[in-house]
């Protein structure tokens, strides 16, 4: 039976969320037409900062951390493949449509929390992060471990926990007793949390969540090919930590349910390329 790959959908805005089950925001399509279903919340934006110069972000934005450059440190490869089987998670309005990306001038930070971790659970997130790394250029650093559990709305802004930065992406191996929605064929639930912005061409990605079922993970290692298929699920989830949505192809990894799929396809490759071409945000 085919695992049911879900996206948590996590709104660029000033912390505030609005869940709709079971409809994708129209404000999603870039080169295809994204999946509807149970497994796809849809989150209301909310409302940009007011107050302050449009330009000054220095009262809703933490410093730069030490490792931001001031040029992209890594870039996607060239185009190899005209397919429009992606779909991006959110597109910046206003400034000709490209997606909500990261900063491609910085490192993308990793905390794991491993309390239902399967073996090999370190493995199969690196080479996730690997593939995805390669795809778009965004490098990726994994800090080490954590106990921070995984929670429905998690600020991409944390003072008390982690200073005066962008919460790192938790990486949580769990199960559906903490996390809900990891119920039935559902294995995963990932995806990124936006900045705050005066602007619409502030908008970015800033940090996210990525829910990995240990338990069920478990069970598919025990099945023959069962590696490919575990990581081809991490891999998913990864790719929407990056800001991509379901396709309705099923030759793409970034279809909704995995029917097979090891690898992305041509165009989660394109569509991952593009989100590689983010903008800067270090002075």
């Amino acid at each position: 039976m085919p695992l049911v790959i879900a996206l948590l959908v996590v709104a660029v805005t000033l912390y505030v969320h609005l869940a709709v089950l079971g409809r994708s925001a129209t404000s999603s399509v870039a080169g295809g037409v994204p999946i509807s279903g149970g497994d796809v919340p849809s989150w209301l934006n909310g409302i940009p900062g007011t107050g302050g110069g449009a330009r000054d972000t220095s009262a809703i934005w933490p410093p730069a951390p030490p490792d931001a450059r001031a040029q992209p440190i890594g870039m996607p490869g060239a185009s190899r493949s005209s397919s429009t089987d992606y779909v991006f998670m959110h597109t910046v309005t206003g400034v000709g449509g490209p997606p909500v990306a990261w900063d491609p001038c910085r490192p993308i930070h990793l905390l794991v929390n491993n309390a239902e971790a399967p073996p090999g659970a370190d493995q199969l997130v690196r080479e996730a992060v690997a593939s995805v790394s390669s795809a778009t250029g965004l490098k990726f650093v994994i800090e080490g471990i954590t106990t921070e559990a995984p929670t429905e709305r998690r600020a991409p802004l944390d003072r008390s926990r982690y200073g005066d930065r962008w919460s790192p992406v938790l990486v949580a191996w769990t199960d559906p007793s903490a996390v809900p929605d990891l119920q039935g064929r559902v294995a995963g639930l990932a995806g990124p949390s936006g900045a705050p912005y005066y602007t619409a061409d502030q908008q970015h990605w800033v940090s996210g969540t990525v829910s990995l079922d240990g338990p069920q993970f478990r069970e598919i290692l025990q099945r023959p090919g069962g590696w490919a298929s575990a990581r081809a699920i991490v891999m998913h989830e990864f790719a929407h930590l990056v800001g991509l949505n379901h396709v309705p192809a099923p030759s793409q990894l970034m279809y909704e349910d995995n029917v097979g799929q090891t690898g992305f396809g041509p165009g989660d490759l394109e569509g991952l390329r593009q989100l590689g071409l983010g903008r800067c945000f270090t002075a």
